[in-house]
């Protein structure tokens, strides 16, 4: 009887394959986890520059909209946005958002993300989101 002899290359190609599917799954698992990174606003008290307030920090997972809502006396946010502003997914400082109208100084607002036009459940910290026009 004859042996097959294996290849020299054989070993080589499995041990870079067997390399090349650990690469991609971990590859996988990292952006995985990267998706499921909540949403999360930080806005501060400010003076309107203009017509425009400036929302300090904001992390979308998927592309959406920043929008700003006036909270009433009650503490509940109000229907209608008085600002926003559409953003891709990721990181953003600094996001300049128009309001119209301008709320009056001691106003109470809350910037909130939205995806398709519904607010995500969990946009961060309520506190860390409601800021006042000074």
């Amino acid at each position: 009887m004859s042996k097959i002899h294996a290849s020299p290359y054989q070993q080589p190609v499995a041990i870079l394959s067997g390399l090349l599917l650990a690469t991609l799954l971990a590859s996988g698992a990292a952006l995985a986890a990267a998706s499921t990174t909540p949403a999360s606003i930080i806005a501060m008290s400010q003076k309107p520059k203009g017509d425009a307030v400036s929302i300090t920090y904001a992390y979308l997972p998927q592309d959406g909209t920043l929008a700003v809502f006036a909270v009433g006396a009650s503490g509940k946010m109000g229907n209608t946005p008085v600002g926003k502003v559409t953003l891709t997914a990721g990181d953003h400082r600094d996001v300049s958002v128009a309001l119209s109208p301008l709320p009056k100084p001691g106003a109470r607002l809350e910037a909130v993300i939205e995806h398709s036009g519904q607010p995500l459940k969990y946009s961060g910290d309520p506190a860390e989101r409601t800021f006042k026009i000074l």
